[in-house]
């Protein structure tokens, strides 16, 4: 059994509730179709990766995105729950000695890059790639998750990355952040992607 996966977290492309930032400045209409493109490229991203991957969904979805794709549902009440809960079974449910949990949000991932993340849990316990927002694109996990890492977060505003990072010192593990990464959920971030244009 491969020992690493990835797992890709979801909401189905359902107009007007994805990318909700975006919607006041594009349209619920626009902002659906670049939710539609950023998760069509990251479910091509782990896809085309050398690891075995999941991808876990908010919801049910009868969309044809999913067909064929290894689907869990998401569970617990806010962010912080939902990662903990599928880091863990990953970890102790289905063997995996490292796990990846990325977003739809962002469209500079490689596998190249996945690799690295790979590498670098290795050396530590627990990696981070951040956004430039104050969360972060990705964590990352070995043999173990800790659940206090995800407790007592603003999620959702730009201090995740930050509070998160001082649970981590609190509990002392042993951490590496990689260099930040853009999040694609303001009208401001679209700009930066060629790729996006057709669909303003």
């Amino acid at each position: 059994m491969p020992e690493t996966v990835i797992q890709l977290f979801a909401k189905p492309p359902v107009e007007g509730q994805v990318k909700t930032r975006l919607i006041a400045d594009i349209g619920a209409k626009a902002a659906t179709a670049i939710y539609r493109h950023c998760l069509q490229k990251n479910i091509s991203l782990v896809h085309n990766s050398s690891f075995d991957y999941q991808v876990w969904l908010t919801e049910p979805s009868s969309d044809e995105l999913f067909n064929d794709e290894p689907v869990k549902y998401q569970q617990g009440k806010n962010l912080g729950e939902k990662m903990y809960h599928a880091l863990s079974v990953a970890l102790t449910q289905q063997d995996y000695k490292k796990v990846i949990l990325i977003g739809t949000d962002c469209l500079d991932l490689t596998t190249a890059l996945l690799q690295k993340v790979c590498e670098k849990l290795e050396q530590h316990d627990l990696l981070f790639i951040p956004a430039w927002d104050g969360g972060y694109v990705l964590i990352a996990a070995k043999q173990s998750i800790d659940k206090n890492i995800f407790q007592g977060i603003e999620w959702g505003s730009d201090r995740v990355l930050r509070q998160t990072i001082e649970r981590t010192m609190q509990s002392g593990i042993n951490t590496v952040v990689l260099n930040s990464l853009r999040d694609i959920d303001r009208v401001d971030d679209l700009q930066h992607y060629a790729e996006l244009e057709p669909y303003l």
